[in-house]
């Protein structure tokens, strides 16, 4: 199968290429990063092509000379810059997935995967969210994928195009540069493992559901092969660790490896205001798990942070560390 994987060398994109390679399919990459290092080792067998999103005959050209048969579109502008620049976000995460949609619909591409993120639940979220809990975004971010998870709903209804959403909580794995609010899991795991001190940016007793980047790969996976009978809510909350842990949870299972990991805490006020207003603590995954198929390889902290550090140590270059 032709594939395109917008967001495709990014943090889960790169991964989700090499799988589909992996396959047996043809893959093809769309973005505008210029970090190939994560695509390094499988550069030749895939095709890399360099656009923005917002630009629709970027877009067009790809799907259209490529016959791509199927989209995963995970390009967008993450949570941090989203705020610092909401009109680039705009244009990015709402214009840019409203291309991705009509490309698909232009050119008979027959179905769109969409990656979504936690932050569409916010005001009035209680302590457990599901597929049907109310989403009050309060991020630019989380905005603009709610409108595209609805934007979604629509081309499905409308155009009969297969639209399947996913979304994720704070995704876990190395090589990650952008600070955002959930980032201290990844860099209390990746710094002592490269025998870097860290200084985590939020209080020891700060809680946010998460999962590991190959469950998110593997998630992604699922849920395009599914047969279409089992898609039925669409757009799907995907977990993974349970319970949610604390970031000194993190540290004392990194410390299970790592004794004299150098970490200290030093709370960001901006951060921690984030989570003060933060009250999701179970990310409720059943309908994924019930309708196709849905459960993490990865499910406890001591099998995420014992991976981690093996990929940390073992593929540097790999994850550009």
């Amino acid at each position: 199968m032709r594939i395109l994987v917008t967001g495709g060398t990014g943090y889960i994109g790169a991964e989700l290429a090499r799988a589909l390679l992996n396959q047996g399919h043809d893959v093809v990459t769309f973005g505008p990063s210029s970090n190939l290092g994560r695509i390094a080792d499988i550069a030749d067998d895939l095709t890399v092509i360099r656009g923005t999103l917002e630009h629709k005959a970027e877009v067009f050209n790809t799907v259209k000379d490529h016959r791509i048969e199927r989209i995963f579109h995970l390009g967008s502008m993450l949570s941090t810059p989203s705020q610092a620049n909401p009109w680039a976000s705009f244009q990015v995460n709402v214009v840019g997935t409203m291309n991705v949609f009509e490309a698909a619909r232009l050119f008979d591409v027959p179905q769109v995967i969409f990656s979504s993120t936690i932050g569409t639940f916010a005001l009035g979220a209680a302590s457990v969210v599901n597929d049907f809990t109310i989403q009050r975004p309060t991020t630019m971010y989380g905005s603009g994928k709610l409108y595209c998870e609805c934007l979604g709903r629509f081309y499905k209804n409308r155009f009969g195009l297969d639209y399947r959403g996913i979304r994720f909580p704070s995704v876990i794995g190395p090589g990650t540069t952008q600070r955002t609010v959930a980032q201290y899991n990844s860099w209390m795991i990746e710094y002592p493992a490269l025998d870097k001190p860290f200084e985590c940016f939020v209080t020891p007793a700060t809680r946010g559901p998460g999962m590991y980047f190959k469950d998110a790969v593997r998630s992604l996976q699922l849920i395009a092969d599914a047969p279409i009978k089992s898609i039925q809510t669409l757009n799907y909350n995907v977990g993974g660790l349970s319970p949610t842990p604390t970031a000194s949870d993190v540290e004392a299972a990194v410390r299970e490896h790592i004794p004299d990991a150098m970490i200290t805490y030093k709370p960001d006020p901006a951060i921690m205001e984030y989570y003060a207003s933060a009250k999701v603590k179970v990310f409720d995954d059943s309908y994924a798990r019930h309708e196709w198929g849905w459960t993490p390889v990865f499910g406890s902290l001591g099998e995420i942070v014992s991976d981690f550090i093996t990929e940390v140590r073992t593929s540097r270059s790999k994850y550009g560390l």
